[in-house]
């Protein structure tokens, strides 16, 4: 029994098969404009990424710790309260962090600018 998997050829490294080609979770964000997603556990392993180690290993060791932080921000003001999602933007990109009990979730995207019309 063999079962094929599609190569995504608009990559960089399009020769290379990726454990993730096909799967739906990965295709809705890509659809949606993600260009990199990264599924970690409570704990920060990383369970998933459509990056490459060496960049998985660069978001989690810069993002976990600002999670940390501002969920214990959030604690402090209000205990009831928790995070649960958390955004940073930029002129070129997009962070989303999704925070659940058992996962985080981590979407990067890249803004599309708006071209701007000169009038004369």
């Amino acid at each position: 029994m063999t079962e094929e998997r599609k190569v995504h050829t608009d990559h960089p490294d399009a020769h290379v098969e990726r454990s993730y080609d096909g799967d739906a979770f990965i295709t809705h964000f890509a659809k949606r404009g993600a260009r990199e997603t990264i599924i970690m556990d409570a704990n920060g392993h990383t369970l998933r990424s459509t990056v490459s180690p060496r960049r998985t290993y660069m978001y989690v060791s810069n993002l976990k710790p600002l999670v940390t932080m501002g969920h214990n921000v959030v604690r402090d003001l209000n205990p009831s309260n928790d995070m649960t999602f958390l955004r940073l933007r930029s002129d070129g990109g997009e962070v989303n962090i999704t925070l659940g009990k058992d996962f985080i979730l981590i979407v990067i995207q890249r803004i599309k600018r708006k071209s701007s019309l000169k009038t004369n």
